[in-house]
């Protein structure tokens, strides 16, 4: 949430980044700062700027980075915290906060309510507070987390969320740009629901990485080739960098029986060959929701790869 976005210098505007300073002049912390630190690459961000008036929702952005302390901002030295943002997408029309609030009033005092009865730990930092007798903006509230139902209260679609499936629908007509943020939003949970099904490891043959700025949860099927797989964790493996880009360009396929074989692998290229090579035919690791053959087949497909 900024209140005069047009302010800040190139490289720090909106779309661009996030940024805030890490302590108060008193020296101490503000939660709407600290949720910086929260924010991990590929998360969806939306925009609500302007003064609380004439505040608007105006676009949505990725998270490029995970959110990170630095020490040098816009003016030189400072102590901040940033998230360097990239896709900024601009609504085709702001989403005007006072239009949102007057049409949802019902629902949004509803969710502040059981929000504020909820212990300290389970409460959630929400943008708007209920204050002289009226929902408005939070002055301060600079970056808060959206729900899957307050996501649905503002925007007017749903995400539905199963261990086996990720189903994003539209409760109302929406734009391009929504339905784009609504898209985007849905492919975030898949793949939070497909690491979780490998356990947050590289499910390639042997491969160490565990650490989650390193893990994909990539699509077998392509988001844009079968819509019916979309959001089905069945539909994914957790890879970490270098085996989902190999796997991508079908250098590996899995066959079967869910085994490593070598396929479009540049021979030339050693250092790729080495680091599939001790994978070939081993089965990929466990997973608690398994990947079908009938799915698998759009991968063969893709790259000319016949099982047998």
């Amino acid at each position: 949430m900024s209140r005069t976005p047009n302010s800040r210098p190139v490289g720090w505007r909106v779309g661009e980044c996030l940024w805030s300073p890490q302590l108060k002049g008193d020296g101490t912390r503000w939660g709407f700062w600290e949720t910086m630190l929260a924010v991990k690459r590929g998360d969806v961000v939306f925009h609500l700027c302007g003064e609380s008036g004439e505040a608007s929702f105006t676009g949505f952005s990725i998270a490029d980075d995970d959110g990170q302390p630095v020490s040098q901002g816009p003016t030189g030295q400072q102590e901040l915290y940033r998230v360097v943002l990239r896709d900024y997408t601009p609504f085709e029309k702001p989403l005007v906060w006072n239009a949102i609030r007057k049409s949802n009033q019902e629902e949004l005092l509803a969710y502040f309510s059981e929000n504020k009865s909820k212990s300290p730990k389970a409460k959630e930092r929400l943008f708007y507070v209920f204050q002289a007798g009226r929902l408005q903006c939070l002055n301060g509230a600079y970056l808060s987390y959206l729900s899957d139902r307050l996501v649905e209260i503002l925007f007017g679609f749903q995400t539905k969320t199963t261990n086996a499936e990720v189903v994003v629908q539209t409760s109302a007509p929406v734009g391009t740009a929504l339905r784009s943020a609504a898209v985007r939003v849905g492919q975030q949970k898949f793949s939070e629901n497909v690491k979780a099904n490998f356990s947050w490891l590289c499910c390639f043959p042997d491969c160490p990485v565990s650490d989650s700025r390193f893990l994909i949860g990539a699509h077998i099927a392509r988001w844009t080739d079968v819509a019916e797989l979309r959001g089905k964790t069945e539909n994914g493996l957790c890879l970490c960098v270098f085996h989902d880009r190999a796997f991508e360009i079908g250098a590996f396929v899995l066959d079967q029986d869910l085994k490593v074989r070598v396929h479009n692998c540049d021979h030339n290229a050693e250092w790729v060959h080495e680091l599939i090579s001790y994978g070939v035919e081993k089965p990929i690791k466990a997973s608690s929701i398994v990947p079908t053959t009938g799915i698998l087949s759009h991968h063969w497909k893709r790259h000319g790869f016949k099982p047998g």
